[in-house]
């Protein structure tokens, strides 16, 4: 039982240090995403490079092998990751941005249909889809601070559901303490 507390209350601890993490440099994960992404494309075209090296004559020549060309689009895809990684990074808040949007307008095109056919309550469907298109919008015109509002609402969750966790281990583990004391 104590060992399953210490777990509990490390994990709680590495939660709401992640979670800190996240409030004080909310950009991190999203840096050590695009780290991980170039050292994955690097790794990858690193493979085919040497694929290429390591295959004889006729097999290079071969229409279907394109580990040259496969490797070496791979190594610049990776040096653009950490050139760029801030347009790398601003790309995934756009892209929802844009599903957002386009969601919105499906819902203003119900919200019609439903005056169209006739119910009263439309309104408040039309203003929910115009304010998700506006949301939407925003987060495509300036999807950086997106992302770092984004991972900072996560850092609060971490941070805030690490020091739940430990309250509630620290009161569990009293009242067990008395209970067996009874």
């Amino acid at each position: 039982m104590k060992n399953k507390n210490t777990s509990k209350f490390i994990s709680s601890l590495i939660y709401a240090a992640l979670g800190l993490v996240l409030i004080v440099y909310p950009t991190l994960i999203g840096e050590t995403i695009c780290w991980m992404l170039a050292g994955a494309a690097a790794a990858m075209g690193a493979v085919y490079l040497i694929g290429y090296a390591m295959s004889k004559g006729s097999a290079q020549s071969d229409e279907s092998s394109n580990g040259l060309a496969t490797g070496i689009v791979l190594l610049l895809l990776a040096v653009f990751i950490v050139i760029k990684s801030e347009f790398v990074i601003s790309i995934i808040p756009f892209v929802l941005g844009f599903m957002i949007t386009v969601k919105g307008g499906v819902g203003v095109q119900s919200a019609i249909n439903l005056k169209r056919f006739g119910y009263g309550s439309f309104k408040g469907s039309l203003i929910a889809a115009v304010l998700v298109m506006i949301f939407g919008i925003v987060m495509m015109m300036n999807p950086f601070s997106t992302v770092k509002i984004l991972f900072t609402m996560i850092g609060i969750g971490l941070l805030t559901s690490g020091i739940v966790d430990i309250a509630a281990n620290i009161m569990m583990t009293r009242e067990m303490k008395k209970f067996k004391d009874d």
